[in-house]
């Protein structure tokens, strides 16, 4: 069981603990440096601050396997260790002397630049006396490393007479080393092995030993590039999480490789280019090579293809050649001598054999992913819950932010009702993020414009341009020969410094965001939703702020024109018709209120307003901040060293302000914003209204009305009270500040910084980052704990009310069967009229793992990136290659998991082929994980999908899905036993069209499709359930959609409610959340690309199949009875509920006919009657061909001639659920014909 955090209103800011410091520390070297420069590097050193290194060498013995090596026959074997790596080289005398030279080259070098270098330290040292300004952050300035020019060299001399000792310590100061004498230093011998004999090797050893012991107590002999070199250490030997130090070297790499043609140049690059010196790192699940910059050139997964000289890559035999070879590339080597060869297989064996064996192993349903045990997944049911979950952990993020989508939009609100202004547009939280240094890297879709109106390339640039931290690319490129024409990657994956990752069916894109209401009307009035018990006129009265905002605060001049306090009576003149905006409980409109504004609630008031089983509900799933920063803060205090952790956006939040807690329906029309609601963000009226899309008419109240926060006067201690005068700031309850009197910064002062700051160098930008002390590991995820309270300490309780902003602005109300996306770069401009034409609900499934089924997918990301890199912009350097993370400490921090967290073993499958991730052969493992899951299912299947495209024995349709189905069908037939399938599709593909024109579309060719692959033709599932003998298919099988109804301007409407789940659910114990259509496009994997995740539960709940006793997975058991909750009207926040009480319908047993029989067919078929009733609504089984469709339209619908009886009707649904028309249309044709532009496409770009 899981053991859910407390999660409790945070009553606690984070003053107590100190403010981060950007410190160089000891412990290891943050992940995030990798994508640091060389220069960067090499200035500071390869090695782990204040970590000993040492060497020894361990054995000497003589190559006998060569006679080439006369000068240096004999071969040294170096352990080095650094901290927790520990490693060998092997080293010849040739390799010393080498490196001897090396460093007394570098000596001369460093004399003659220290005394520049000790001139500028002068002179920054001066320059920073000159800038007195108070820093957020207090930097600790590092200490400078030695100046080789200060030292000594190591001696060289003859073998002759003994050497001194070396203490093995690093003199304190650069005097201290001066002072010392020469003969403390040992010598370096300078006869070569050759020359001496056999018996003193011995000897030998033990003074190359000290010599190179001696050699690393020296700081600048130890960072220098080549004592680096020498040791095989690189910039990527150390940096934490990415695995153990195995083996590095320079060699020699034949041009080309990959095993995927991506054009002619290929073959020249191969065949014609020279070998190219390269430098080789193994790591734990891959090899790489970088370049003499440090720029990663190729990475080289490990995976069931990976071999070592196999026999079909080989093109030498020579012992110095070795061919490494996987999925994707061929990497052909020659290295100096034919010793390395053999040392370097040894390594790369040695490391298949430890950690990289698991990727060599055959893994279930032919996947490249292993199953990973007792992991942690949370599902998500709409994408509101999802996108706000998303939201949130990208805030998080420390180092990286992966992304790969279909489509992309940048403007989306990621939480929805607008209450904070743009803080949670998508493009700002990247832009926040990126800021910070974290590093984002999206993926997304280029489609064919032809065909896709998406203008990902709008959302590229303006992505690309928000900051340097965030890379973009599209793919595939439409070329013949190389090109892909028809086919679309089609993940939808978030994933967060590889240790979370979302995985579903959900774009970040326009039209996507929804919630279990579905409603379909958006026009921004003030209106009533149903409450909660516990409504409250304070909460009733903040719908009605923004409408106030305007006229309270007509606009910034406002406030910068009238600085003298208003008169009371004035003010209350401005508000007081917010009287006639206001509803109460039963949604009738309020007379006198006692207040004319909203207040932000003093400490815990608002808290206390709560219904006690709201915060006992709270109180169990929520973790107390102040529980938190105590638990830190003991750490802290208990560690003999103080930590840092990396600045956050909460550093500056003023000691006692809080978030008023504004209560609001999700379900509801957004208005009330930010600035009024959450103190934290401190904008000006002009930024507000600058930043909205929505002009001066949401101009935002804000309780610090100018950016006093940047003053020196000015103290961030104190609260401000928005109910006093809009032109005067209350720093505190009894004293008021005019905003005229607030002090700011002299000008000329302001200049001098700047001047100062633009003379001083950029030393401070390459300083080392939050190095923490590894021996306190827990410390790491500090951070992730302190920023997520922080984070949920900030939200804006907005379920409600529902005020005077739109849920869906501009792009995000969408029809798409009355009209297809068009100029989607406006944003903010409708272009369906939502004052006639309803939207399109979105109904769909998202998920979000942790830990190593996190690193799975965001090594598929990586494989990914890396491909699309390698093949569009191998050569940019702004565009890096991307590293895998380690799997040996993954460590998830607990304040992560709540309540809907659930056990399970995780699977990562995949649909993946040469064009989309330049590997030699596909994977299919969705569809084989589908077909074996149904086939081995015991009691029922439950099937969420946006298509069902599968048929039987057809060779248009080749995916074996509605194969098993019906297999396991005729089997539960013979043997007599109950089994279930429901199935969930949408009524119509969201395709724009009209099934009533005469004009064939995209829309009538994916339903043909559908059409035969559920019940026309041979080859359907229906026909051959009746070839087998079962005469009642819908025994067995339902085939169901959504649809739901609302109110438009006070006319009745309904539409479909467009179901773009991908889901399997089999036995409440195996569940599959992902991107994969059941068709050809998403299974066979030779098409688009697809990330699915397969849930295996861990832990089980007491149930019942058939009146049986069962143990029903807790996470697929969850899953499938909230989904049908809401498909039947049983959610306690359901706009549509259902005329019974949630109480007495059993989900339990969805095999046993007292359900299946009695309440879901019921409610389908009930449901489905009332709205060809009422609305008339098509497709439909009633309507068999075009002329009785015409027919049936033109009736006119109760809706129309008898409102009042259509709404006594609609009172009768349970929820959403109708049948699929399985039967609509079945005596038309509707393949497309050659004269269509469908009919001119090959078919498979409709299957």
């Amino acid at each position: 069981m899981v053991n859910s955090p407390t999660t409790e209103a945070c009553d606690c800011d984070g003053s107590e603990l100190p403010k981060p410091k950007l410190v160089k520390k000891k412990g290891y070297i943050p992940y995030g440096l990798i994508y640091r420069t060389q220069d960067e590097f090499q200035k500071v050193g390869y090695w782990i601050p204040g970590v000993a290194i040492t060497a020894r060498i361990t054995k000497v013995e003589k190559d006998s396997s060569t006679n080439l090596h006369l000068l240096n026959p004999w071969i040294y074997t170096v352990e080095a260790t650094h901290g927790r790596y520990k490693w060998t080289v092997f080293k010849r005398y040739a390799d010393f002397a080498q490196l001897a030279k090396s460093l007394g080259g570098h000596r001369r070098m460093e004399q003659f630049k220290t005394p520049f270098r000790k001139a500028k330290t002068k002179i920054e040292n001066a320059l920073d006396d000159i800038d007195q300004e108070t820093k957020d952050y207090e930097l600790q300035v590092l200490e400078k490393g030695k100046e080789l020019g200060d030292f000594g060299t190591p001696r060289m001399d003859s073998d002759s007479g003994d050497e001194p000792q070396s203490n093995g310590k690093t003199p304190d100061s650069p005097d201290e080393e001066l002072d010392e004498e020469d003969d403390d230093h040992p010598r370096f011998p300078l006869l070569p092995d050759s020359m001496i004999s056999e018996v003193h090797m011995e000897r030998r050893r033990a003074q190359l030993e000290r010599w190179l012991k001696h050699a690393l107590t020296i700081p600048v002999n130890r960072d220098y590039h080549q004592m680096a070199e020498f040791l095989e250490v690189s910039r990527f030997s150390f940096i934490n999480e990415l695995g153990g130090k195995h083996k590095e070297g320079l060699m020699k790499k034949r041009p080309g490789g990959g095993k995927v043609y991506i054009g002619c140049k290929q073959f020249c690059v191969k065949w014609i280019l020279p070998w190219m010196e390269r430098y080789l790192i193994l790591k734990d699940s891959y090899v790489c090579y970088v370049n003499n910059n440090e720029r990663v050139r190729l990475v080289l997964l490990f995976d069931e293809q990976f071999e070592i000289d196999s026999p079909d890559v080989i093109t030498s035999t020579k012992p110095k050649y070795m061919f490494l070879s996987n999925a994707s590339h061929v990497l052909a080597m020659k290295l100096q001598r034919e010793d390395e060869a053999f040392y370097w297989k040894a390594a790369i064996r040695q490391v298949l054999e430890t950690t990289g064996q698991i990727w060599l192993k055959p893994k279930p349903y032919g996947s490249s992913y292993p199953i990973r045990e007792h992991q942690y997944i949370q599902y998500f049911v709409d994408a509101k819950d999802y996108w706000e979950r998303a939201a949130a952990m990208i805030e998080l993020a420390r180092e990286e932010i992966f992304i790969a989508d279909w489509w992309l939009c940048p403007e989306i609100y990621m939480r929805r009702p607008m209450a904070e202004g743009n803080h949670w547009r998508l493009d700002h939280v990247l832009k926040r993020q990126a800021e910070k240094g974290v590093k984002i890297f999206i993926l997304i879709y280029k489609e064919f414009e032809l065909t896709l109106n998406l203008n990902t390339l709008y959302a590229k640039k303006l992505l690309q341009g928000l900051h340097p931290n965030i890379k973009v690319m599209r793919h595939p490129d439409h070329y013949f020969g190389t090109g892909t024409f028809f086919w679309s990657h089609h993940e939808k994956l978030i994933i967060i410094d590889q240790l979370i990752a979302f995985v579903g069916g959900l774009d970040l894109c326009y039209g996507r965001w929804d919630n279990s209401t579905h409603v379909l009307a958006d026009l921004g009035s003030v209106q009533y939703a149903p409450q909660a018990q516990g409504y409250t006129l304070t909460k009733g009265l903040a719908g009605a702020v923004e409408e106030v905002a305007s006229q309270v605060i007509n606009s910034d001049q406002h406030l910068a024109k009238n600085h003298n306090e208003e008169p009371e009576d004035q003010i209350k003149a401005k508000t007081d018709h917010i009287k006639h905006a206001v509803v109460d409980e039963s949604g009738h409109r309020v007379g006198k209120t006692k207040t004319s504004m909203v207040q932000i609630p003093d400490d815990d008031a608002e808290a206390e307003k709560e219904e006690p089983e709201q915060k006992e509900r709270e109180k169990g799933h929520r973790r107390t901040f102040k529980d938190v920063m105590n638990q830190i803060k003991t750490r802290k205090a208990s560690s003999p060293n103080k930590r840092s952790r990396s600045p956050t956006p909460f550093d500056n939040v003023p000691k006692n302000e809080k978030a008023a807690s504004v209560k609001r329906t999700p379900s509801g029309p957004a208005g009330i914003t930010a600035d009024l609601m959450n103190p934290h963000h401190s904008r000006t009226p002009q930024q507000i209204a600058r930043d909205s899309p929505f002009g001066q008419k949401t101009l935002r109240w804000h309780s610090v009305a100018l950016d006093a926060s940047s003053s020196p006067g000015f103290d961030d201690s104190k609260t401000f009270d928005i109910t006093q005068s809009s032109s005067s700031i209350t720093p505190g309850r009894n004293e008021k500040t005019p905003v005229r009197n607030i002090i700011h910064e002299p000008k000329n002062r302001t200049i001098m910084r700047r001047v100062v700051s633009n003379l001083k160098t950029n030393r401070n930008a390459k300083r080392w980052k939050m190095l923490l002390e590894k021996d306190k590991p827990d410390d790491v995820n500090d951070e992730y704990v302190y920023n997520y309270c922080k984070v949920h300490e900030n939200e804006v309780d907005v379920s409600g009310l529902q005020g005077a902003g739109k849920l869906w602005p501009g792009k995000d109300y969408v029809n798409y069967l009355v009209k297809d996306f068009v100029n989607v770069h406006e944003a903010y401009s409708d272009f369906i009229d939502r004052y006639r034409v309803p939207r399109t609900p979105w109904h769909d499934i998202h998920s979000v793992v942790y830990g190593e089924a996190a690193r799975d997918v965001a090594r598929h990301f990586i494989q990914r990136w890396n491909a699309t890199k390698t093949e569009k912009h191998k050569n940019k350097k702004d565009y890096p290659y991307l590293l895998p993370k380690s799997y040996d400490s993954i460590k998830v921090p607990k304040v992560f998991l709540n309540k809907d967290t659930h056990n399970c073993d995780i699977q990562v499958l995949r649909s993946v082929a040469h064009w989309s991730a330049l590997i030699d052969g596909k994977e299919d493992s969705i569809q084989d994980a589908y077909v074996k899951l149904i086939q081995n299912a015991e009691h029922f299947i439950y099937i969420e999908n946006q298509f069902f495209v599968s048929m039987i024995n057809s060779t248009e349709v080749t995916n074996e899905i509605c194969k098993a189905l019906c297999d396991r069908i005729c089997r539960a037939h013979r043997e007599g036993t109950k089994f279930r399938v429901y199935v969930l599709i949408p009524l119509l593909p969201g395709f724009e069209g009209d099934l009533g024109s005469g004009n064939y579309s995209a829309l009538m060719a994916v339903l043909h499709w559908t059409l035969i692959s559920i019940s026309k033709g041979p080859h359907s599932l229906m026909e051959n359930l009746k070839m087998n003998g079962i005469e009642k298919p819908f025994d067995y099988v339902s085939f169901c959609s959504l649809r739901t109804h609302d109110e438009l301007c006070g006319k009745l409407v309904t539409e479909m409610v467009y179901i773009h789940c991908k889901l399997l659910i089999v036995d409440d114990k195996y569940t599959i959340i992902g991107s994969a259509n059941i068709n050809d496009r998403s299974q066979l994997g030779m098409r688009d690309s697809e990330v699915c995740v397969l849930a295996t539960d861990r832990e089980f709940v007491p149930s019942r199949m058939n009146e049986e006793e069962y143990q029903a997975g807790k996470f697929a058991s969850n899953l499938r009875k909230r989904l049908m909750k809401e498909h039947l009207g049983l959610l306690s926040e359901a706009f549509h509920k259902a005329p019974i009480n949630p109480s007495v319908v059993d989900l339990d047993d969805p095999v046993h006919d007292s359900f299946y029989h009695d309440v879901w067919w019921k409610a389908v078929k009930e449901n489905t009657q009332i709205f060809e009733e009422v609305f008339r609504t098509f497709p439909t089984n009633l309507v068999s061909s075009r002329d009785e469709l015409e027919v049936w339209r033109s009736e006119l619908p109760m809706a129309e001639y008898n409102p009042d009886l259509a709404r006594h009707h609609l009172k009768q649904l349970w929820g959403n659920i109708v049948q699929f028309p399985e039967s609509f249309l079945c005596n038309e044709d509707l393949s497309p014909t050659i004269t269509t532009k469908e009919g001119l496409v090959p078919s498979a770009i409709f299957t």
